[in-house]
């Protein structure tokens, strides 16, 4: 079985662990897996017009030598220390 739930942090109490307790009742193990819903507005439905703006004004940074080049090192370590 697979259920989600999107809650507030706030919402996650007794209440809640003994709803999935009463879900899951026959089950000798479950996997819990959390998710911060601030994407960044990554997810964010956008109009084909407003993507191809995206695109082109990123195209225009990167012939304008504003583009990022990492090694994979780099790029690892980069999100090593942000995660952190």
């Amino acid at each position: 079985m697979n259920t989600s739930f999107t809650l507030s942090l706030s919402e996650l109490d007794q209440n809640f662990l003994n709803t999935i307790k009463t879900i899951f009742k026959k089950e000798r193990e479950i996997v819990i897996s959390i998710t911060s819903i601030n994407d960044f507005e990554l997810n964010k439905p956008e109009t084909n017009e407003n993507y191809i703006k995206r695109v082109l004004k990123a195209k225009k940074n990167l012939q304008a030598g504003k583009g990022l080049v990492f090694t994979e090192t780099e790029l690892n370590k980069l999100y090593s220390n942000t995660v952190q």
